[in-house]
């Protein structure tokens, strides 16, 4: 038997072992003044469940609230996890893009109104940098379309133990770190390049892992020159202050068998994992916790809680709580409407144009980029912003500015209709993909070649960067995002008419947004992707039609209205016959004196000369116009079934 003073028998017992809660009691002892509740989705492997272990005891022992998901495979790489997300976006009945529960990363990302969604690299990987690419950018533009309201962040893992096996090979390749701090200095810099390149947070478990194992009294050292071949059970080397789970009897066909994990965290390691991510999500410092694991020494625990608040106050991608949802007040030493316009060329130099489709700037003397924008700093602020995808409409603007909201007009790719999908679209998507390209500026259909910055999408991002530096009366940074590099999609409403109204649908099913409004549409009564799974939710979705509109009499409408779901959200209701709420309804329409006329009724559902008067000389759809862009989104009305006369195949495809 191996004779060394550092032989300690049944170490790991008092550092490994299950833990029960031990919580000081204080005769001073307060509930917090402003108890928190913060919602995680975590996507990783067994070091999240390691680094979370006791994540609930510690944010009870706070006084606040957690609700956590885990999507998690053992094992699993950044690649498995974007290899799903993939999966689920190309069939949305592939059994392999779904997790244990029978859950998609997309339709987990829809669960709830996340605050935070982490992701990592599996630790064998974690020091590579190129082995996060692209399936980090992969989920993060997944978790940005599902979950537009959740900060994404980055769970740096932690480096293996100084003694693990990794580190004891004679010739490492040439791309394994061959120390321990050679693998955390890796997974260090890589972590950190990732998390600007997503503009995401970094939660810095792997910083204080070195942080601890580093320190002069409380740092693991391991025992030198030693022998495990010389081990009997249930002897174990001294292992005092490991964070790993190190070395372990277990037994196999009644043979003790001695095991060595440097990788996974032990008691100790969960327990400082777990305080790095109570202070990132709460914004609290886990100092003077009161939950101590019961096996866990007090003093040592102690240095764990004070090594937590340390790294989790080094750099500055770090997060720290959840920001509080506002809705910022104006601060304008002379409220007033403003109305703004400029020329998308003007403001961002990477713009180009596509004159074949009829996608292009104009000339100086008669410029056809021109976008705008208004805000009324009278009117209190709803935090919400709406994006009107047709040609500029100065009444809409108007009341959107009266309702609170603010409203853009952005140039983008409209005049491709009558140009692309002709004579008839290829496949009963054709259109579709157009059309979500022409917003999004996505790589997504063979027949239009638009580059990213051309897409309505990121033609809106500049132009709000824009408003935000020539118009900060009108507080317009509030609809950014991530230091501006992507829109705050769950405050935005995408509203058009006709054509215009059609993409924003289109748009609003690949893209979470706050509300979808369809003036006279959507059309495409040849295509089905309106039956496509949804990034919003089909209550946020809201339609409003003249009955002599020749969408509404070809059965266009009502075929759109019903494959979007509409139907489980209350009957169509003839609004000439009701008031607000029109019974919570998401399906509105008119019949509205028009002359008979097809063509003024179809414009007539918009602000403008063709739209109906009341008797005091108001427009007739005024309390229309504010339901749609305002009605509570959660209030709706009872299902109705689909309507057996509603045609719903226009069009048969080979």
């Amino acid at each position: 038997m191996f004779k060394s003073p550092l032989l300690v028998a049944l170490i790991a017992c008092s550092v490994f072992g299950t833990a029960s809660a031990v919580r000081a009691e204080s005769p001073d002892a307060k509930e917090p003044e402003s108890p928190k509740h913060v919602r995680i989705l975590t996507v990783g492997n067994s070091f999240t469940h390691n680094a979370t272990r006791y994540l609930d005891e510690i944010v009870e022992a706070a006084g606040h609230r957690l609700t956590h998901k885990m999507l998690s495979i053992g094992g699993s790489p950044l690649k498995l996890h974007a290899a799903k997300a993939m999966a689920f976006e190309a069939d949305r009945d592939d059994e392999s893009a779904r997790y244990g529960r029978g859950e998609s990363l997309q339709q987990a990302l829809q669960s709830e109104d996340w605050d935070f969604v982490t992701i990592q690299q599996v630790s064998i990987k974690s020091h590579d940098v190129q082995s996060y690419r692209p399936y980090a950018g992969q989920l993060a533009d997944i978790v940005h379309r599902y979950a537009p309201e959740a900060k994404l962040l980055m769970h740096q893992t932690w480096a293996y133990r100084s003694d693990d096996p990794r580190f004891r090979r004679s010739k490492p390749a040439a791309d394994e770190p061959a120390t321990q701090q050679a693998m955390y200095e890796g997974l260090s810099k890589a972590y950190r390049t990732i998390t600007a390149e997503l503009s995401a947070g970094r939660i810095p478990v792997g910083d204080a892992f070195w942080i601890a194992d580093n320190h002069p009294k409380f740092g693991y050292r391991a025992a030198k020159d030693f022998d495990a071949s010389q081990l009997e059970s249930p002897a174990l080397p001294d292992q005092t202050h490991s964070l790993h789970v190190g070395y372990r009897w277990s037994e196999r066909n009644g043979t003790p068998r001695l095991g060595m994990d440097g990788h996974h965290a032990n008691l100790a390691g969960e327990y400082l994992g777990a305080c790095v991510w109570f202070e990132c999500l709460f914004g609290e410092s886990p100092v003077g916790n009161s939950f101590v694991p019961a096996k866990l020494d007090a003093e040592f625990a102690a240095h764990l809680q004070s090594v937590a608040h340390q790294a989790a106050q080094q750099g500055g991608d770090v997060v720290h709580g959840v920001v509080a949802a506002t809705q910022p007040k104006f601060d304008d030493p002379d409220p007033q409407r403003y109305q703004l316009r400029v020329r998308a060329s003007e403001i961002d130099p990477r713009a180009k144009e596509y004159p074949e489709i009829g996608f292009a700037f104009g000339s100086d003397k008669k410029p056809t980029d021109l976008e705008f924008a208004s805000v009324d700093t009278r009117v209190a602020p709803q935090g919400k912003l709406a994006i009107w995808l047709m040609g500029h409409n100065a009444g809409l603007f108007e009341r959107l500015n009266e309702y609170g909201i603010h409203a853009i007009g952005v140039h983008y790719a409209r005049g491709w209709f009558g140009k692309l999908a002709q004579p008839k679209p290829s496949d009963a998507y054709a259109r579709g993909r157009i059309r979500l390209e022409a917003a999004s500026g996505l790589d997504i259909s063979d027949e239009l070649d638009l580059l990213p910055p051309d897409g309505a999408a990121e033609r809106a991002r500049q132009l709000v960067l824009w408003l935000s530096k020539e118009n900060p009366q009108g507080n317009w940074e509030q609809f950014l995002a991530d230091d501006g590099s992507r829109l705050r999609w769950d405050k935005i409403i995408v509203t058009g008419a006709s054509h215009g109204s059609t993409t924003a649908a289109r748009f609003a099913k690949h893209q979470r947004v706050d509300r979808v409004v369809m003036l006279c549409g959507p059309r495409d009564q040849d295509q089905d992707w309106q039956g496509l799974p949804s990034a919003t939710p089909a209550n946020r979705f809201f339609g409003f039609t003249h009955v002599l509109d020749g969408g509404w009499t070809g059965d266009h409408y009502c075929r759109s209205w019903e494959l979007l779901g509409l139907h489980a959200f209350g009957p169509i209701v003839n609004i000439d016959d009701a008031q607000p709420p029109y019974e919570n309804s998401r399906r509105l329409i008119t019949a509205a004196d028009v002359g008979g006329d097809a063509r003024r009724a179809h414009s007539s559902v918009t602000p403008g000369g063709s739209s109906p008067k009341a008797a005091d000389g108001s427009l007739l759809f005024d309390p229309v116009w504010r339901y749609l862009y305002t009605h509570d989104v959660d209030a709706v009305g009872e299902a109705s079934e689909p309507d057996p006369d509603c045609q719903r195949v226009h069009v048969q495809y080979e």
